[in-house]
């Protein structure tokens, strides 16, 4: 039920990440663009260096992904030298909330907060409500986990809003390990080869 995304899975993926953009739930409207929250948070990772990009596939087409990139300083400088200013542009209906996003995906250091040189590479998990219960949350974690270690990656880190309860629970049940945050949110990190972060 996991395979590589493909270019066929783009639309799939921005629905997704619309449908579990507002802390799990349905962002449809929040952001007055509904197609701003994926050119954030999901299809640069079908293109940007070190991407990549898993679904899970239950005979229709994907129902939940995992996108990250092995390489989060790489794909920062691409994100904000070639990514945000071409698709930028192209999301002009959005309301207050909407541009706020949009200004937090113009800072040249929004996803470089982490500990990068001990955990270089990060993720995003996503999944419907018809994948979730069926342990697709955990393969996709694992198999993203399996890939990253093959390129060689010493670990990996991803957020969460603490508004996402469920996200709070599940990735300690994954290998995480909280290593930050604030108000808002928290960063989880898991070391790759087998060695868990301490808590």
């Amino acid at each position: 039920m996991i395979r590589p995304a493909t270019a066929r899975d783009r639309a799939a993926i921005a629905r997704i990440c619309l449908l579990t953009g507002a802390h799990g739930a349905d962002a449809t409207g929040v952001h007055g663009d509904d197609a701003l929250l994926a050119d954030v948070y999901a299809l640069p990772y079908l293109d940007g260096p070190g991407g990549f990009g898993l679904v899970w596939d239950q005979g229709d087409g994907a129902v939940g992904y995992v996108l990250g990139t092995s390489d989060t300083a790489s794909f920062q400088r691409w994100f904000s030298g070639e990514w945000w200013p071409r698709v930028a542009p192209t999301h002009t209906r959005v309301n207050e909330t909407g541009a706020a996003l949009a200004e937090e995906a113009a800072d040249p250091r929004r996803m470089l907060d982490a500990d990068l040189g001990a955990y270089p590479a990060h993720l995003h998990v996503d999944l419907l409500p018809e994948a979730q219960g069926r342990g697709a949350g955990r393969a996709l974690i694992e198999a993203a986990c399996a890939l990253l270690a093959e390129r060689g990656v010493a670990g990996v880190h991803l957020g969460a809003s603490r508004a996402n309860a469920g996200a709070l629970a599940f990735y300690p049940r994954v290998g995480f390990a909280e290593v930050g945050g604030d108000e808002a949110g928290v960063t989880f990190a898991r070391r790759l080869g087998g060695a868990q972060v301490a808590e």
